[in-house]
């Protein structure tokens, strides 16, 4: 088990990854890099000095682009200068972040779900694409089971 959400390098990692919680303050964090509520700089685990409350000079972005939704969605879009993904289409303002490995009911906001490598932009449309993909294949109803027999020529035996 990885130590730190930034030593994942499966999917399957990903989603047996729980440092648990710990309370700073009135705030509760998820721990992800394992420095979270040790008093050190929650990235890089160096001392904090002055005024400084959870990360190093520098640092609370880094943290951010990894962890933190908006700040992750925003860098992904980036990274891929405004284009879909699957279509390579530009969209700007409009892609639309897919979790790559999903997020299964896990909170959004701060996760090791948003580590860069678990982010993809599609448009719209290629985005509901890959959902539908994802989705089990539904049972044939008897209905429709009972016309691909018809137009087969199959008889069918009542039960």
């Amino acid at each position: 088990m990885p130590e730190s959400a930034l030593e994942i390098q499966s999917g399957a990692e990903l989603e047996r990854f729980d440092l648990g919680t710990v309370k700073i303050g009135h705030s509760l964090y998820t721990v992800l890099t394992g420095y979270e509520g040790t008093g050190r700089c929650f990235w890089c685990g160096g001392k904090l000095r002055g005024k400084l409350k959870r990360y190093c000079y520098g640092h609370m972005q880094e943290y951010y682009r990894h962890f933190e939704w908006t700040t992750a969605r925003n860098w992904c879009c980036k990274r891929q200068e405004g284009l879909c993904a699957n279509c390579s289409v530009r969209r700007d303002y409009s892609l639309e972040v897919h979790h790559i490995v999903p997020l299964k009911g896990e909170a959004r906001y701060f996760s090791a779900f948003n580590l860069p490598w678990n982010l993809i932009a599609f448009c719209h449309n290629c985005h509901q694409e890959v959902h539908a993909a994802m989705r089990s294949p539904r049972p044939p109803t008897w209905a429709k089971v009972k016309a691909e027999a018809v137009q087969h020529g199959q008889l069918l035996l009542p039960v």
